[in-house]
């Protein structure tokens, strides 16, 4: 097999980074990852795409998007970084859209789906709870079905915990058990609630860079109609092992990769104090060579991966895991490299673009370059435990792989 890129795919990059040039406004490039304008921006440039044809860049055409190949998207994933553009809203997209297209009743679909191209509405994703994570089966937030004057509909108890950006979204996607007496994966299914219904608490939780995108979400006899779940009663869990199936050659962010290499690259060519460039140092040459080598051998899988993906292999699923751990692990070598980089920069506690403070500190040496890169690094330290922790992967290498 030819993992090799097409060819074709340069006159689609150049396509991309004329529009991106055209129609990314000046105000939306290089946001913070964790602004307070997230929303806002979010909402106008799913727009912008929309407008353009490409509002749904990872579904098919049949389902409203864009059709576009593995690689197209790997293309357009690695561009809209390059040029600052903000993330869309992933838990819809990547992860809630497929689930809909695919097990989403005409009702269900013609309610949500239009919202997500107008840029109307977000969502958070309700998996996680307090001793309930890699485990997730194992959740204990209960749906319990009864019937009253306005119908069918579930009483919803429970917590879950690091929901990422709750406070901010509209809507919630729940993994709730209905089914206490039988096996704990066949007692799950699968609820949209929207975040206004009462009941619901959303608590912050602060990250230690002092950024605010996690939070612990409450439900307190909170009300669902039974119209609200998607698939049966008790397919919550085959819904979610789909979900989690997605899309397996993009689990090591290769943009992402490339985009940290590439701002390591330009603190080796910074002038320090006295002229020097740290990439004149053997020492720290041979350090960014080893991890210049490391994404690009990423990238060669990736492309391995993606092909495999098209191809409907099997072997993509164990491999997107062996992408999930190294890519992730590799995120932490890049970010703390970064810090390291800056020397004393790297130890400065610099504001948090939330900070409306902000203006009133003195600019030092290197900020534009040190700007969130701390951030980035402590946020990293998460990069190997959400979305299924290295050990959780390695168990599904070792299953599907090797026969464990």
């Amino acid at each position: 097999m030819d993992f090799q890129p097409d060819p074709g795919l340069d006159a689609f990059r150049q396509e991309l980074r004329r529009f991106l040039k055209d129609k990314l406004p000046a105000d939306l490039r290089v946001m913070p990852t964790f602004s307070r304008s997230r929303r806002e921006a979010v909402a106008r440039w799913q727009r912008i795409l929309t407008a353009r044809g490409w509002g749904a860049p990872y579904w098919a055409a049949e389902q409203g998007g864009t059709g576009w190949t593995m690689q197209q998207v790997l293309v357009f994933d690695e561009e809209c970084v390059a040029a600052g553009a903000p993330t869309l809203d992933g838990f819809v997209h990547k992860l809630l859209g497929p689930v809909l297209n695919q097990f989403a009743t005409p009702e269900q679909k013609a309610a949500h789906l239009p919202p997500v191209f107008n840029g109307e509405r977000l969502w958070c994703q309700g998996f996680s709870e307090p001793g309930s994570g890699s485990d997730l089966a194992s959740l204990r937030t209960r749906a319990v079905r009864g019937v009253d004057g306005d119908g069918e509909h579930y009483l919803v108890n429970g917590q879950k915990i690091w929901t990422s950006h709750a406070h901010e979204s509209d809507w919630i996607f729940l993994l709730v058990r209905t089914d206490p007496e039988v096996k704990k994966q066949a007692g799950i299914s699968f609820l949209l609630v929207d975040l206004k219904t009462p009941g619901i608490t959303v608590r912050p939780i602060r990250s230690i860079d002092g950024a605010h995108h996690l939070n612990e979400t409450f439900f307190d006899n909170v009300r669902v109609p039974v119209a609200n779940r998607v698939g049966d009663e008790g397919a919550g869990w085959a819904i979610t092992k789909f979900l989690l199936n997605n899309e397996h050659a993009s689990a090591a962010d290769l943009p992402l990769l490339r985009h940290y290499l590439r701002q390591l690259q330009e603190l080796a060519d910074t002038p320090r104090l006295g002229g020097e460039r740290l990439r004149e140092r053997p020492e720290f040459a041979l350090k960014l060579a080893r991890l210049e080598a490391e994404v690009q051998a990423i990238a060669m899988f990736v492309q391995r991966v993606a092909a495999l993906e098209t191809a409907h292999d099997p072997l993509a699923h164990p491999l997107g895991s062996m992408l999930k751990v190294r890519g992730t692990e590799l995120q932490q070598r890049l970010t703390e490299a970064q810090v390291e980089a800056l020397g004393d920069h790297g130890a400065v506690a610099y504001p948090h673009p939330d900070d409306h403070d902000a203006a009133a500190h003195e600019p030092l040496p290197q900020q534009a370059l040190a700007q969130g890169m701390a951030s980035q690094m402590f946020f990293r330290r998460a990069s190997t435990i959400y979305g299924g922790t290295s050990e959780v992967q390695r168990g599904i290498v070792a299953k599907l792989l090797f026969g464990l």
